[in-house]
């Protein structure tokens, strides 16, 4: 793993429509640590929480959804997450997957490119069912490793 990143974090880039709407809570995340969680609380301070250098803010959007938003701390550039729900149903690009029973569980590391997501991804057709993800963020881009019913 590269080290940290540990200077002043580049605004960031809004360039969709999704991104635009929720605009406040990214900015607020990159420049004040607001919704920047490390370690399960908030960090209070800017700064990447996830794969060294970038910023991943998360805030509520009701139950059982979850919205976040990626940035790299180096670059500005905003990326969504893995299980980012398109503009189907008017769900905003940022919301990831819902889940049976409450919002899906997100777990990452400042020092690590894995992330594990427990959630519900087709939550909205009859027949859903819950999955832990683990995901992989390289070159840019999410690869995924293993899906697991969970059940």
């Amino acid at each position: 793993m590269r080290q940290v990143y540990n200077g002043v974090p580049a605004p960031p880039k809004i360039v969709t429509a999704s991104q635009r709407r929720y605009r406040t809570r990214i900015r607020e995340g990159v420049e004040k640590g607001w919704g920047v969680l490390q370690d399960g609380s908030e960090q209070h301070r800017p700064g990447p929480n996830f794969a060294g250098k970038m910023i991943v803010v998360q805030w509520g959007c009701g139950s059982p959804c979850l919205m976040l938003a990626m940035v790299d701390a180096v670059t500005g550039e905003v990326f969504s997450l893995p299980l980012a729900m398109g503009d189907t149903l008017r769900l905003p690009l940022l919301c990831i997957g819902n889940s049976v029973g409450g919002n899906p569980e997100v777990e990452f590391r400042q020092d690590s490119r894995l992330m594990v997501i427990r959630a519900t991804p087709d939550y909205f057709k009859s027949n859903h069912h819950s999955y832990t993800h683990y995901y992989l963020w390289r070159d840019d881009r999410w690869v995924l490793l293993r899906r697991e019913r969970l059940d």
